[in-house]
């Protein structure tokens, strides 16, 4: 019997062998592996599917099937990279990186939100008469699509390559979007594309550079994120080829001046800013580009952004007057509806029983709202205003302790692409001052994509200090047989 035990009990605590060592190994490198290829496959459908999101269907009628619901091409692709990501976290074996509490509470705020968001879409009834979802669509621009970017963004584990990879995609997609808006506004309709840009017919704000989104708020906030890939492309290159993307680079700062909307001006003022302030390699080519339109404003070689003549923000008094009575308005709904608001989509319904025509600056608010902070605050009232503020402080906080987290020069890369983040949210909440964001749904996915993979890339870090720092303080104790029923030796 005690040889019985005696051999048992070496089965069960024997020292492992190099095969074991070796085979654990092996199991590891090849989860790193599948992992790693399917998070690149998610990196590509994830590029593809904001591709797709800068073009309008409607006005491609072969390309928008009405099956129960509309689908586009943009849907098809969300719905295979949910799929995609389902299958990566049922066959990975591995544990998702701890967050942090500003990455966690900002997905409980961005759940709180969406389900306040739909309550009160539904109570309100504002889609029940219509063929199309319209209203539901703005309320997944403005939740759920960014809240699946981010949830997606943060839980995949980045390398370098795949860094590179987003880098370059966005950088190509601002050199189209540029190319796009400077031949639409110079007549080159040889290199418009789609056609349906030129048909004045379709979308608004005809005459200014809108792209293929067909308005220029869309248009000219994936030029604020793509100059920031532009830059920082330009900054990692030498000679010829920085020259060249930096050449890219002032054709993209061109086509945002062409948009001729005061909030994509005022996005690219502070994204340059930022540049220029935080310590990363973009800082040399942020100044050139501030320089370069300075000399622009000094010059007069702009007549809407001259030095010499009125600037675009002393023109169209107009729109300033709509939004100033914008906001008195979304602020009397509010005070008469302040816990629940007046119903998400309700505002076209609403505002002309708070308007009052002998104060009024404008005639009319038939254009509807152009705030996005207020607008919420009148249709979802303190509760949906309150989540809202909470998923943007998320959102900055995030941002502000990544940045400073990654402060090592072998992070240097990583900074980087958190400081292109800070950035893109800047230019959210500036669009979202005067602009309804739930119009275009691309400017909110990107930015909560970007800061997803900052949380991530902030994980890694704090995931790689640990294991660098970690020592052990005391023995360990080694299991091997001894003696007769004894399996301890320290």
């Amino acid at each position: 019997m005690q040889k019985r035990s005696s051999s048992h009990s070496d089965k069960l605590y024997r020292k492992p062998d190099a095969a074991d060592s070796g085979r654990s190994v092996l199991t590891d490198r090849r989860e790193d592996n599948e992992s790693s290829r399917d998070d690149a496959t998610l990196v590509r459908l994830f590029c593809l599917w904001v591709f797709l999101q800068c073009f309008e269907y409607t006005a491609v009628p072969s390309l928008e099937w009405n099956l129960g619901i509309t689908v586009s091409p943009d849907r098809v692709v969300l719905f295979i990279l949910l799929l995609a990501y389902a299958r990566r976290r049922s066959h990975s074996s591995r544990v998702s990186q701890r967050a942090t509490i500003a990455a966690r509470m900002l997905e409980l705020f961005m759940l709180l939100f969406a389900v306040i968001g739909t309550a009160s879409w539904f109570v309100a009834g504002v889609d029940a008469e219509g063929e199309k979802f319209y209203y539901l669509t703005r309320l997944f621009n403005l939740s759920f699509l960014p809240a699946a970017a981010y949830f997606i963004g943060r839980r995949l584990q980045y390398t370098r390559t795949m860094l590179k990879e987003i880098r370059l995609f966005l950088a190509a997609l601002g050199v189209y979007l540029g190319v796009t808006s400077v031949s639409e506004h110079f007549g080159l309709n040889a290199l418009v594309f789609p056609k349906y840009i030129l048909d004045p017919k379709l979308g608004i704000q005809f005459g200014r550079s809108r792209g293929p989104f067909l308005d220029t708020i869309g248009n000219g906030g994936m030029l604020l994120v793509s100059f920031l890939f532009l830059a920082y492309l330009s900054s990692s290159l030498q000679g010829l080829k920085r020259a060249v993307t930096f050449l890219l680079l002032l054709l993209i700062v061109l086509a945002i001046y062409f948009t001729d909307t005061r909030a994509i001006w005022l996005g690219l003022a502070a994204i340059t800013a930022i540049l220029l302030t935080l310590r990363t390699t973009m800082r040399k080519t942020a100044a050139m580009i501030a320089c370069v339109t300075l000399c622009g404003f000094l010059s007069g070689a702009g007549s809407k952004f001259s030095a010499y003549q009125e600037t675009l923000f002393s023109r169209r008094q107009n729109t300033v007057d709509y939004r100033l009575e914008n906001y008195q308005i979304t602020w009397r709904m509010f005070e008469k509806n302040p816990v629940f608001g007046i119903g998400f989509g309700r505002f076209r319904e609403e505002w002309s029983n708070y308007f009052d025509k002998v104060d009024a600056r404008t005639r009319d608010l038939v254009d509807g709202n152009h705030t996005t902070l207020l607008g919420i605050l009148a249709e979802l009232g303190i509760v949906g205003f309150a989540a809202y503020v909470a998923i943007l402080a998320c959102l900055g906080i995030i941002c502000v302790t990544a940045y400073r987290r990654l402060d090592e020069d072998s992070w240097a890369f990583e900074r980087g692409f958190v400081v292109i983040a800070s950035s893109a949210f800047t230019s959210l909440l500036v669009l979202g001052l005067t602009n309804d964001l739930r119009s275009t749904g691309i400017v909110s996915v990107c930015a909560f994509w970007l800061v997803g993979i900052a949380s991530s890339m902030h994980c890694s870090y704090l995931a790689s200090k640990s294991a660098r720092s970690f020592r052990p303080t005391q023995r360990v104790p080694v299991l091997k047989r001894v003696g007769r029923g004894s399996v301890f030796s320290t």
